[in-house]
């Protein structure tokens, strides 16, 4: 029995029991189940967006950095192909050449843009660097320089049927001739036919005796004060002519004459010291870098160039026809005892555009892009 006023007693319900929570409608739960995936979701993806956003702004700032890298090191190798063909040219100008230089390639051309005169070209000189990236061969970096310089075309002068920075040659008997009056006439060449040069340009003395004879216009010219001087005055490349390592049309030994063209006047090297006897004749350019001996029936039509010259035995008899140049690398006394020594200025002039170089224009060098 209950007694009255007695508190009714209920079973009690939590939540969960189901009985619905006074503060929740139906299905609240699951409304609040998806509201805290979709925002995971969404977190998900801010990062990802972030994260794929870092990567580019990293990947595009490497790219750009080893893009500039890659550009500075083509504009290295543009100036240095550039210099190297400056350096290297001698004779005619080609069109086009490549050198690899590191890691990339450098292609130099070149334009002819005047002509002031038949000695003196103006040429424009481009040399496009390249530096591939391995990631993308297809699209190397490039940068480009030019110049303007110009071709001397025949730039030895003329100084003397014999040319020597001796301190002393003396001329032995009569079979010896040194004659620095032209030996050419126009029918040899347009130009031939000139005034002269000296018998002998020397920085040192001369002496002759027993029937030898110099004659030329005039037969000594010993105005320069030194051997150096000497060698200032004949305006060549010895260090890049005299290196083993700089390539020549003939290396060594004489080619086969015949078989040239009869207007070919080459460049032939011999490294070290040479007697050259008869089977040396020819034409053109010959360089010694050591000493030099004329030997028995050498002839040789246009330029000789020696580091000395050595002692001519009485019986060789040589003849030169053009300029004999000797000493260029020191000043020993030295007697020759026969010989002609001739001045042929066709000879010359054909055998000197072997050694045409290129001179830039002071100031002309710029990147073109």
């Amino acid at each position: 029995m209950r007694g009255s006023g007695a508190a009714e007693e209920r079973p009690v319900r939590g939540p969960g029991a189901g009985e619905e929570h006074p503060l929740r409608g139906p299905g609240a739960g699951g409304r609040e189940g998806g509201f805290v995936l979709g925002l995971v979701v969404f977190l998900l993806f801010a990062i990802g967006v972030a994260g794929a956003a870092g990567y580019q702004m990293v990947s595009s700032a490497l790219e750009m950095s080893t893009q500039a890298r890659d550009g500075q090191k083509a504009l290295v190798v543009a100036r240095a192909g550039l210099q190297r063909f400056l350096g290297e040219q001698i004779g005619v100008v080609g069109d086009s050449v490549s050198y690899a230089i590191g890691d990339g390639i450098a292609t130099v051309t070149t334009r002819k843009v005047l002509e002031q005169d038949s000695l003196n070209h103006l040429y424009f000189i481009r040399s496009e660097g390249n530096v591939a990236d391995p990631r993308a061969p297809l699209d190397p970096a490039t940068r480009v320089v030019g110049t303007y310089a110009w071709h001397r075309i025949s730039p030895l002068p003329h100084l003397g049927a014999m040319v020597s920075t001796e301190r002393e040659v003396r001329f032995y008997r009569s079979s010896t001739r040194v004659d620095g009056n032209d030996q050419a006439t126009t029918a040899d060449c347009p130009g031939g036919g000139t005034a002269g040069v000296a018998g002998v340009a020397t920085a040192g003395r001369i002496r002759t005796s027993s029937g030898a004879r110099v004659r030329g216009n005039p037969p000594v010219d010993n105005s320069y004060p030194m051997g150096q001087n000497v060698v200032d005055a004949l305006n060549i490349r010895w260090d890049i002519l005299s290196d083993p390592n700089f390539p020549v049309e003939f290396e060594g030994s004489p080619p086969n004459f015949a078989a040239l063209p009869p207007d070919s006047f080459p460049i032939v090297r011999y490294n070290g010291n040479l007697t050259a006897h008869w089977y040396w004749s020819g034409r053109g350019v010959l360089i010694v870098t050591g000493r030099f001996r004329p030997g028995f029936a050498l002839r040789w039509d246009g330029i000789i160039l020696a580091g000395e010259l050595d002692r001519v035995s009485s019986w060789y008899s040589p003849r030169i026809e053009g300029m004999l140049i000797a000493g260029i690398n020191g000043q020993p006394n030295e007697r020759v005892y026969s010989g002609r020594y001739y001045y042929h200025s066709c000879n010359v002039y054909k055998a000197n555009r072997a050694l045409s170089y290129l001179e830039v224009v002071p100031g002309a060098v710029f990147e073109v892009s």
